[in-house]
Formats: structure tokens, sequence, C-alpha cells
């Protein structure tokens, strides 16, 4: 059974709700809605729990690297302590006129490589 089949009748009445909603470090707005965070914990529960660390890697990445697409980013941020370790928070978020929305969201042991589109200024 795919996630569609499982969780469509509650996907398709919360499509249009938001379950945040954050300016980005570059001063996009970037949206989470009811349905992508549906699609995310099921895909990765260990994520269920850190939508402020999500806001916080949005609002102050490490890094920003090319998504997989010219209109994909993935946002990251080192934390020390995490449901699974050390490890990066990856936010992929996807920017279409000016509005951005998250895809998705997961842990990772590191920073995908790519094209950099943003660095942190070291301090």
């Amino acid at each position: 059974m795919t996630f569609i089949e499982v969780l469509g009748p509650v996907v398709s009445a919360k499509v249009m709700s938001n379950v945040f909603e954050v300016v980005a470090y570059d001063g996009t707005r970037i949206r989470l809605t009811e349905a992508q965070w549906l699609h995310m914990v099921f895909f990765h529960p260990e994520v269920e729990r850190e939508q402020e660390k999500m806001k916080e890697v949005l609002r102050s990445p490490e890094v920003v690297v090319q998504g997989a697409t010219v209109d994909t980013r993935v946002c990251y941020k080192f934390y020390p302590s995490t449901p699974v370790a050390s490890k990066y928070l990856a936010v992929v978020i996807k920017v279409l006129n000016g509005e951005g929305f998250i895809i998705t969201g997961y842990f990772t042991e590191r920073v995908r490589r790519g094209k950099a589109l943003w660095r942190k200024a070291r301090s």
C-alpha cells in the first residue's frame, strides 16, 4: 500500500492548510503544507518532532546546495544531537515565482555534492 492509498483522504482534506510558514535566509517565504508534512513524517518519521529545527535550518542554514532541478534547493545545518545521532538536517525546498514550499526534510551524515548556492559566513 502506498502513502497516497493510506493517507489519501486525509491529504485531500488538508491540502491547502499550512503547518508553518517562515522567512528563509534569503528573504523568501517558505511554507510547509499539511500534505507535505504527512508525506515527510511517513517516509522520515525521525523528523516528526523537529519542526522548530526545520524552521531554524531555513532561517540560518550553514550551506545551501542546488537540488535535483534548477528550482530546488537543499538547506543544511549540523546538529550535534538529533533523534538519530549527530547529523545534518536537510530541508529540500522548491521556489516558483518567488514562492517557496518544503518538499521534504531528513537527517543525513553529509552535505550532498553539488553547486553551493549559499554559505554561512565564518565568524
